[in-house]
């Protein structure tokens, strides 16, 4: 016989310990239908970067930055050249080599010329500048404006990532043709790029005073302007 008294401690354990199996029971079964924890792991995606090159600008004040410090190559100066029965008299080459870590950015084409103490009859003259298959007549009617222009001179300033031209022989100023070539991506192509260079006019007294290319330099790594690139004509 179980003492009354010890019955309602006994009922009280047996309750107790039928409570504990169905929480632990109701534990192990929400573990069993629990969805399990899913690592989620982060993936980093390299972006890589865009670097652009350094502007030169578009004007006249633009160009004559750069010629103050000295980031120019004149190509020709004080040559007598013409065309009789449809080839260049005085026509000449010139290899410009390019050195130096650094690449072409951007930069200008210069362009001086005169016949008989007159500018270029714009009808019949030009100046033919042929890089590499990638010139001809140099079309001065895309010239960027000029300030104090020289009189009785023809002058031509072109960016020289646009270079327009007319590629066919003789000079024909009515040509619809012409083409645009991108001089800076020439020039950075090689180390070497050869210009061959006359002037289409009739006249003997045909004279070109200058050609000349003006640059700016860039790391093509930090995108940064530099003064580690040099053009420079053979000797």
């Amino acid at each position: 016989m179980i003492n009354n008294n010890i019955k309602p401690i006994i009922q009280f354990t047996v309750i107790l310990l039928i409570g504990s199996g169905i929480v632990l029971g109701t534990t192990s079964i929400v573990n069993l239908i629990r969805e399990p924890e899913v690592k989620v792991s982060e993936k980093v995606v390299e972006v890589e970067k865009i670097i652009n090159a350094p502007e030169c600008g578009k004007s006249f004040s633009d160009y004559e930055s750069l010629v103050a410090k000295g980031q120019f190559l004149t190509l020709a100066e004080n040559r007598n050249t013409y065309a009789s029965n449809g080839q260049f008299i005085n026509a000449f080459n010139v290899n410009v080599n390019r050195s130096g870590d650094g690449k072409i950015a951007c930069g200008f084409l210069y362009v001086k010329a005169r016949i008989n103490g007159k500018e270029l009859d714009k009808n019949y003259d030009s100046v033919y500048i042929n890089p590499n298959g990638f010139g001809g007549h140099i079309l001065r009617t895309k010239s960027l404006y000029i300030q104090n222009k020289e009189e009785n001179k023809t002058e031509v300033l072109l960016p020289l990532s646009s270079i327009s031209y007319l590629p066919n022989k003789p000079y024909n100023s009515n040509a619809q043709n012409y083409q645009i070539a991108n001089w800076v991506n020439l020039l950075n192509t090689g180390s070497q790029v050869n210009f061959q260079i006359g002037l289409s006019a009739l006249d003997t007294r045909g004279y070109i005073d200058e050609i000349k290319i003006v640059y700016k330099c860039w790391d093509s790594k930090t995108g940064e302007e530099t003064q580690d690139c040099q053009l420079s004509l053979d000797q």
